[in-house]
């Protein structure tokens, strides 16, 4: 039996995640290839509605609940969804996600530098293994510097943001110590993570399709090693 893979994009609010999402499944489609694709979290869920709740303000700040519990709802809408993505995955399709479990890295940057590792080893143990949710095949993150982003907070706002932006993408610092968070983990992950620098040297930032043409090399060799492997 031939499985799919789960491509997972990474990244802080703004970056064009959904974009390039969008992107790779047409792109992958034309190639003959399978995919379906899913977008985290999912506001309509029933957890979906409680991570509402916490985006608004209505369950506190970003740094008044532990790490341990801002993890948790995000996990369970992901684990709602495994059926799903585990019948694709058996269909041979390949799954291309707006976010994935790796998105919680959220919660790992409210915690001191030198917790990091025991806070990521946290997330994984939590969702991998307990929780019983597929590891991602490969990550590819997004990275927008957090000033850019933060200086978009008021554009592309969702209907559950109801016309404010959420308090993660109110709070700058946290966006930088999430950039931080990620290069940690892709640097200690180097075979199954790339990172993709939209900035220039310039500060300004790189056009859609010359993020994309990045991206599809990422794809290109993802899908060339497949079927070296068959």
């Amino acid at each position: 039996m031939t499985y799919g893979k789960i491509i997972a994009f990474e990244g802080t609010d703004k970056a064009g995640k959904h974009t390039q999402v969008t992107k790779t499944t047409e792109y992958l489609r034309a190639r003959g290839i399978a995919t379906e694709t899913l977008d985290f979290p999912q506001y309509n869920s029933f957890f979906g509605q409680i991570i509402k709740n916490y985006l608004n303000g209505n369950l506190g700040g970003v740094y008044d609940l532990p790490m341990e519990y801002s993890t948790l709802p995000y996990a369970l809408d992901r684990q709602q969804a495994q059926p799903q993505i585990a019948q694709w995955l058996r269909d041979g399709k390949w799954v291309i996600l707006d976010r994935y479990t790796y998105s919680n890295v959220f919660s790992v940057a409210k915690c001191p530098r030198p917790q990091w590792n025991e806070k990521i080893k946290f997330m994984e143990e939590l969702e991998f293994n307990q929780m019983g949710i597929r590891r991602p095949d490969y990550n590819i993150y997004l990275y927008l510097d957090p000033v850019v982003s933060y200086n978009m907070r008021n554009t592309g706002l969702k209907p559950y943001q109801n016309g404010r932006p959420d308090i993660h993408e109110s709070n700058l610092k946290l966006l930088q110590t999430v950039a931080d968070v990620y290069k940690h983990i892709a640097a200690n992950a180097p075979t199954q993570w790339t990172i993709i620098d939209e900035m220039r040297p310039d500060g300004s930032r790189m056009g859609i399709n010359s993020v994309f043409n990045r991206v599809r090399m990422i794809i290109d060799r993802i899908i060339d090693q497949t079927r070296t492997r068959k």
